[in-house]
């Protein structure tokens, strides 16, 4: 591998020069830079990131934060954040946060910091999580001002945030199953600990409410986003004694594995029980039957915060989008009974 000394003998110049160059910091001539810049070429020499570091005070590392709450992140969502920091050069680091514990109270929130002294120049915090409270984020937020959430919303730093409409998208969803006939409806939620899985409960029973139709206690069951959580979920619905037409899921997960206990159980998707999820992952439209959901603009928004935390860190001037339009994915697993 070559070295700084390498180039300055290619060169014909002093090491200095090299450092010069490389640091953006000194003066050298147009002749001189061109004649580094060939022997770097020629060499293949790669700057040390470190060190380079070390006098800008930037290490070129953004850090990524989440915990399994927060949902999937798929091989394309890390494909479309590298495609935005590759031509600043800039790379990313992932991390779990699901670290709090009777040992640890304060994990998660040790662990965004642990990002920030590693070297990362600014952090996404993805989701909205109690072990990661809003108290928590807005002291972190003015020692370290480089940090950006995603789907959270904390109205002191309300630029700093990317989010959807959870409330709306709950209500579409149970409007939806009360406009193809659905009186008796069961719920399995998402993880309630969680502001958005609050917001899109609120919505789904506010769109109840306001047609008139109550849903038992028995039929809501609090899951939390997982497959397990959607399998048993069903199991435990199908106990309770209560008939039901259509089942809301506060993820497609919940929804897929529920659609399986339900077919174990004997009961057809859709013409016994219809079933609804949330988030349209890429295998919805692949399930049996293909599932009916709400489809949020997971990557655009993950694009745009990405974006933004470059415009906070590098001091680019790209362009923000804030509408993230919620949609209706209309398949096979609702069935019109109406």
């Amino acid at each position: 591998m070559a070295t700084i000394k390498d180039v300055a003998k290619l060169a014909g110049v002093g090491t200095g020069t090299v450092s010069r160059v490389l640091s953006g910091n000194g003066s050298v001539s147009a002749k001189t830079l061109l004649k580094v810049n060939k022997a770097m070429k020629a060499l293949k020499f790669k700057p040390n990131r470190s060190a380079r570091s070390l006098k800008s005070k930037k290490f070129d590392t953004i850090g990524i934060w989440g915990t399994d709450t927060s949902g999937e992140m798929e091989r394309k969502t890390l494909r479309d954040i590298e495609r935005e920091l590759k031509p600043y050069d800039v790379h990313c680091i992932i991390t779990n946060g699901d670290l709090n514990s009777a040992n640890n109270p304060n994990g998660a929130r040790e662990s965004v910091e642990l990002l920030i002294n590693k070297g990362c120049d600014g952090v996404i915090i993805w989701g909205s999580d109690i072990d990661l409270s809003a108290l928590d984020i807005l002291q972190m937020e003015s020692d370290f001002p480089n940090i950006i959430l995603l789907n959270n919303k904390i109205d002191l730093i309300n630029d700093k945030c990317f989010y959807y409409d959870h409330y709306q998208a709950g209500y579409i969803a149970g409007q939806y199953l009360i406009d193809n006939g659905h009186r008796n409806i069961a719920c399995i939620t998402g993880w309630l600990r969680t502001a958005d899985a609050n917001q899109r409960h609120r919505g789904f029973l506010d769109a109840l409410k306001n047609n008139n139709i109550s849903i038992p206690t028995e039929l809501i069951f609090h899951g939390d986003y997982t497959f397990s959580g959607g399998h048993r979920g069903a199991k435990y619905l199908l106990e309770q004694g209560h008939s039901f037409t259509a089942l809301f899921c506060g993820n497609d997960q919940s929804a897929m594995s529920a659609i399986a206990a339900l077919s174990s159980a004997g009961h057809d998707v859709p013409d016994d029980i219809s079933v609804f999820g949330y988030d349209d992952m890429n295998i919805a439209s692949y399930t049996n039957p293909p599932l009916t959901t709400i489809h949020v603009p997971f990557n655009k928004m993950v694009v745009t915060a990405t974006r933004q935390l470059l415009n906070l860190c590098y001091k680019t001037e790209l362009s923000i989008d804030r509408n993230f339009p919620i949609q209706l994915i209309e398949r096979s697993s609702v069935k019109n009974i109406g």
